[in-house]
């Protein structure tokens, strides 16, 4: 009897341990969905660290680490906080004094200005790549982010680096270095960006087009243009190799990445229209 008692005891508890996590899966679940979508499936969530901690593990394989009142989370070391329907970048926001400072510390003779028409309503500082392809669509709304009272000053953020493996200066770096050696960097930064628009629009011709022999004379046509500019003046005593290294250290890891002068980043590419809205520019 008292053996049956026992076993009987043990099944309740574990019917209950198995509910009870059934239950903080669900919260958890019901936590995330709203912000990160319908496929947010939790496979498990494991309590740590004293209870301190819980480890959630998605269907997809990812971890990510929340707290156990559910208003913060961890995830590929970022902190986030949950604001009603969104996910704040607390680790970026931290960042957002440093940044401020930095960006109000470099001159508009280390950049490249493009300044806004009329009053002057913002000044967003965008770190910029020529081979980027936001980065050229970018530029083509310059005119309208102008004209809506922005100005933009553009620093160097060369995305393949400065070095290669074997030490050589990239084709990145070259070609944004091009821009910073120009006496009219402005102009310089219009011509190299619509030259490697041209050249990518090339390639993907030489890819797609039955007559390769024709894609690719264009292709080369448009690649020589390129070089004929780069040995120009590519090499000179400039700020590039600054600029890349800052924007690593202030959270940069693509372009286009605009930091605005209260230090907020704002990465991707987006219309004039949009940036004018985000900026809260009428």
């Amino acid at each position: 009897m008292k053996k049956t008692l026992l076993t009987l005891a043990m099944g309740f508890g574990l019917t209950l341990s198995a509910a009870a996590e059934s239950t903080l899966n669900d919260r958890v679940e019901a936590r995330l969905k709203p912000i990160l979508g319908p496929g947010a499936d939790v496979i498990e969530v494991v309590p740590l660290a004293n209870d301190q901690l819980l480890e959630v593990m998605m269907v997809d394989g990812s971890v990510m680490h929340m707290t156990p009142d559910m208003n913060f989370l961890v995830y590929q070391n970022t902190l986030y906080k949950f604001d009603d329907a969104r996910l704040v970048n607390i680790s970026d926001a931290r960042l957002n004094d440093r940044r401020a400072k930095e960006m109000a510390a470099i001159p508009n003779a280390d950049t490249v200005v493009f300044p806004a028409k009329g009053k002057e309503k913002a000044v967003v500082n965008v770190f910029t790549d020529i081979d980027c392809g936001y980065c050229q669509k970018l530029h083509r709304e310059m005119a309208g982010i102008n004209e809506r009272g922005i100005t933009v000053r553009y620093l160097a953020f060369p995305r393949a680096g400065v070095n290669g493996q074997q030490g050589e200066l990239t084709e990145s770096y070259r070609k944004i270095n091009y821009v910073w050696c120009q006496e009219d960097r402005a102009s310089a930064m219009t011509e190299v960006k619509a030259l490697q628009s041209d050249l990518s629009r090339a390639y993907s011709r030489v890819r797609q087009s039955s007559d390769q022999k024709g894609a690719m004379a264009a292709f080369d046509k448009e690649r020589e243009a390129m070089s004929s500019l780069l040995d120009g003046k590519s090499e000179c005593s400039s700020p590039v190799v600054a600029q890349y290294n800052l924007g690593r250290a202030i959270g940069i890891s693509g372009t286009p990445a605009m930091v605005t002068s209260d230090g907020e980043l704002i990465p991707g590419y987006m219309k004039a229209a949009d940036l004018a809205e985000r900026l809260g520019i009428n």
